[in-house]
């Protein structure tokens, strides 16, 4: 008999997160687990899903705003779901997701509630009465939960020490890559890719890949390419994604007549082809969890200069890349000259970005442990048994 699962995720986009339940939802063995993924709406995750199988159910009461009324409509549709399909497994992702998804499965008996922590949203709130209320509802979410999935060392203490986490209900399992697909190009598959996208052979590419919206902090990365193309001409920006500062920011760039050198790629579904047209990757986000950006731009064999946050600086240090203190923009753009102008810097880091996600980030490796997780708590449920 087939575990019954269901992935719980906001929007039905294609970033970072839902990468990640994509990947759970795929590649988990078909013949063992049957997989759902409820979301707001349809849209690109659910288009994947329905090529690979996956059931999709939907939930249009769910938002990324915060609305008491609205909030307990997608509660209540959600206890629904899980009492009409009886699931066993109850996976939710993110915060608004997961306090919601994990309450109403603690309501509905659902054997076993799982949460991955994609980085907790209270440290990024706007003040303290808002990062008070998220604190309280992620510990409703912490006591709801049978096993809570920390990407990093950190996450899992903030879950011990300001949840009230136990040790044993907390497990860290970062993500993984698909290493068949993120790998570092030839000379002449670069440069074929390059002519695809526009870009010259020669030229230094720069680029971030992520949702242009405030947590991916774009913004910071486009003040930095004003300043560095004053000084060199032949380097080239990629920003690939989009997001509700997309608009503002093409507007900014025709305003400096800077086209030919800062492409806005817009939403794509061939980040691995982008990737490798790359010299060295960028994220200046303001908050993450584990970025998969960063760990498939490692697999590709680039560098990174990212934001020095948590989530970011799990994973990048001095060896494969640089890290830049958020409050210094000085910092940001001397890092990047720093690396545009070192081929050997380049080299030297982009190799243990590489070696770095063989060893800790396969995504076949952390599917098969994912597996082992679900197994465990499992094993003496009659549900799965009988």
């Amino acid at each position: 008999m087939s575990i019954k699962i269901a992935h719980i995720q906001l929007l039905p986009l294609i970033t970072g997160v839902q990468k990640v339940s994509l990947d759970e939802l795929t590649r988990l063995d078909k013949n063992r687990y049957d997989n759902v993924l409820i979301c707001q709406k349809p849209g690109p995750l659910t288009e994947l899903c329905n090529l690979n199988g996956i059931t999709c159910l939907y939930n249009d009461k769910l938002i990324r705003k915060i609305s008491p009324i609205n909030d307990l409509k997608a509660f209540w549709i959600l206890y629904k779901l899980f009492k009409l399909h009886n699931f066993d497994i109850v996976h939710t992702h993110s915060s608004k997701t997961g306090v919601l998804g994990r309450l109403a499965a603690k309501l509905a008996g659902v054997p076993l509630i799982v949460h991955t922590v994609h980085g907790f949203a209270f440290p990024a709130a706007k003040n303290r009465f808002e990062r008070n209320v998220f604190l309280f509802m992620e510990y409703i979410g912490t006591k709801c939960s049978h096993k809570i999935i920390c990407l990093h060392e950190d996450d899992k203490n903030i879950a011990i020490k300001k949840l009230k986490a136990k040790d044993e209900q907390v497990s860290i399992l970062a993500n993984g890559v698909d290493i068949n697909k993120f790998y570092p190009p030839t000379i002449n598959h670069k440069n074929y890719l390059r002519s695809k996208f526009g870009l010259p052979e020669t030229a230094i590419v720069i680029g971030m890949i992520g949702r242009l919206w405030k947590q991916k902090n774009p913004e910071a990365l486009l003040t930095a390419a004003f300043s560095i193309l004053k000084l060199k001409k032949d380097v080239h920006f990629i920003f690939a994604g989009d997001g509700e500062y997309l608009s503002s920011m093409t507007q900014l760039v025709k305003e400096k007549d800077l086209q030919n050198n800062i492409h806005f790629l817009g939403w794509r579904d061939d980040s691995d082809e982008v990737l490798k047209t790359l010299d060295i990757f960028t994220l200046p986000s303001l908050w993450e969890g584990m970025p998969l950006a960063i760990l498939e731009a490692q697999a590709t064999g680039l560098p990174c200069i990212v934001s020095n946050i948590q989530g970011n600086n799990s994973i990048v240090n001095n060896e494969n890349g640089a890290l830049w203190d958020l409050n210094n923009p000085n910092m940001y753009v001397d890092l990047l000259l720093k690396f545009i102008d070192d081929s050997s810097l380049r080299h030297q880091c982009g190799k243990v970005s590489l070696n770095n996600v063989l060893c800790s980030h396969n995504i076949d490796i952390r599917t098969s442990q994912l597996s082992s997780i679900y197994s465990e708590f499992l094993k003496n449920k009659v549900s799965i048994c009988s």
